[in-house]
């Protein structure tokens, strides 16, 4: 549309005219540009999923979601490959069903969930639409729609009235076997939750014809944090009862074709299950995928961050016919050489960072806010970077409030956080804990520190000023607490301070 284009007459291109990419991967897709030309896979994480891991884990902003939206996009203009995004947000149905006096609990609403849109994808797909099986699958999707629709069971009021009944008569003609082990050949409905068995039945059945292995279905499970409350029970169960069901069908059933589920949670929200269920750990250790991008290469083109970064310059210098150091393009952007610092202008940006590709694009698009000459220099860019901080520092306050209400946050940066930047040396461990335990907190002031040094907000310094961060430490543990000093981030610190 007119109103949306980039198109317009001027005279010189600045950084006002690049488009990096959006912090939040479903914001990355706009005109002539999506996420399928920004992403690569710097971390080899994809190869993960060969060993049989599913469980992609990270901290918020290291790039889940964009995993999961790109495996989505590359499934929409791929032929063979078939992707479905599923929040449990949007299926809050089992308090419906109960209200109507249907059978329900949360394994049955996930099974149910995932079958469905398993074969929904089979049918999509047409692989072996001249098959018996797959015609009667196309015709089983039609004659019930909505009562499939799980995300529909709310408004379905033929489904509501007939008790959850879905009819499956269809299925019969070419699943007979199947069914008879389940039901009397004179039963043509039953309700949904009693055919969850014959349709996993069915589904690997048709997952291993030779048609259908040619080619790839996915259920990506995302946004497991949207309305997730941390002393809520039930939120709990259900992430732990869609990862041990996630688990059986990777292993049961979808393992006979080229099919499997895809699940994306934070790494606060795995710690929390970790905590509080038996099998949590044995789960998470054995498909868990670790997302760091941490990476101490001496060359710092090398470092997965900084390739990221110059891939989505690059582009941008590309699209505008613009010549650029192609061995370097962040050189091309940002003077990189300081001797002030000594260190280059990439690295010096990084240590404003917790390494998270949300923290560069966040940083990058930030440039692209204003009229920027390049390469920017070292006084346009601490400007810029006082921005970043203030961006930066909003979204850490949304991530805290996972362990901390709106007025816990307050005291946190108005008074523990400010006390640090404020008196930033030979602060201890017991001197941050006393200050926390006289405000009050609900919880209690070792396990705030242990939230805080876990985000990075807080960081252990030694005496020497080398700093001890957690995502670039194995073990924390070997370190003597009682001789370490308490500091902030660097972010965090120059919220308070100003960049000199």
């Amino acid at each position: 549309m007119f109103f949306f284009s980039k198109q317009r007459v001027k005279k010189d291109i600045t950084t006002k005219d690049f488009y990096f990419g959006f912090p939040e991967a479903e914001g990355e897709n706009i005109e002539g540009q999506s996420l399928t030309d920004y992403f690569e896979d710097f971390l080899d994480v994809m190869n993960e999923l060969s060993k049989g891991r599913f469980i992609f884990i990270g901290r918020k902003g290291v790039g889940k979601s964009a995993i999961a939206k790109y495996i989505k996009d590359i499934s929409d203009i791929t032929d063979n490959a078939h992707a479905a995004l599923l929040r449990i947000s949007d299926f809050d149905t089992e308090n419906v069903l109960q209200k109507n006096n249907i059978e329900s609990n949360s394994a049955l609403m996930f099974e149910w969930l995932i079958l469905i849109n398993i074969v929904k994808l089979i049918v999509k797909s047409q692989a072996g639409k001249y098959t018996l099986e797959f015609q009667k699958l196309e015709k089983f999707l039609e004659r019930n729609t909505g009562s499939v629709e799980i995300d529909k069971f709310e408004t379905n009021e033929v489904f509501i009235k007939t008790g959850g009944e879905i009819n499956f008569e269809v299925l019969t003609h070419a699943f007979g076997g199947i069914f008879k082990k389940h039901f009397d050949s004179k039963t043509k409905k039953a309700p949904y939750y009693r055919l969850i068995t014959p349709l996993k039945e069915i589904v690997k059945k048709i997952l291993s014809f030779d048609v259908i292995k040619e080619h790839e279905f996915c259920l990506l499970f995302d946004d497991l944090d949207i309305n997730y409350s941390i002393d809520n029970k039930e939120c709990n169960d259900n992430i732990i009862e869609l990862l041990r069901i996630a688990r059986n069908y990777n292993n049961e059933v979808f393992n006979v074709g080229n099919a499997k589920i895809l699940v994306f949670i934070r790494k606060d929200i795995n710690d929390v299950i970790v905590s509080r269920y038996n099998d949590s750990a044995k789960l998470i250790n054995s498909y868990g995928i670790d997302i760091n991008w941490y990476c101490n290469d001496f060359n710092e083109n090398r470092v997965p961050l900084k390739k990221m970064a110059n891939k989505r310059i690059e582009l941008n210098f590309n699209k505008f016919a613009i010549s650029y150091n192609k061995n370097d393009a962040w050189s091309s952007l940002i003077q990189t050489n300081w001797n002030e610092y000594k260190k280059s202008s990439f690295k010096y940006v990084l240590d404003f960072t917790f390494y998270r590709p949300r923290d560069i694009i966040t940083f990058l698009d930030t440039i692209s806010k204003d009229d920027y000459s390049y390469p920017i220099d070292h006084f346009t860019l601490k400007k810029i970077l006082k921005k970043y901080i203030q961006i930066t520092t909003t979204e850490i306050k949304s991530e805290l409030s996972l362990y901390f209400s709106e007025e816990e946050k307050e005291l946190l940066f108005s008074q523990v956080f400010s006390f640090i930047a404020n008196n930033n040396s030979n602060i201890k461990l017991e001197d941050i804990k006393d200050l926390i335990s006289s405000f009050g907190f609900d919880i209690a002031s070792e396990k705030v520190v242990d939230i805080l040094l876990a985000y990075n907000l807080l960081i252990y310094k030694q005496e020497n000023g080398n700093l001890i961060i957690n995502y670039r430490e194995d073990d924390l543990g070997s370190y003597n607490k009682e001789k370490l000093y308490i500091c902030l981030h660097k972010c965090l610190y120059h919220y308070y301070r100003p960049i000199v």
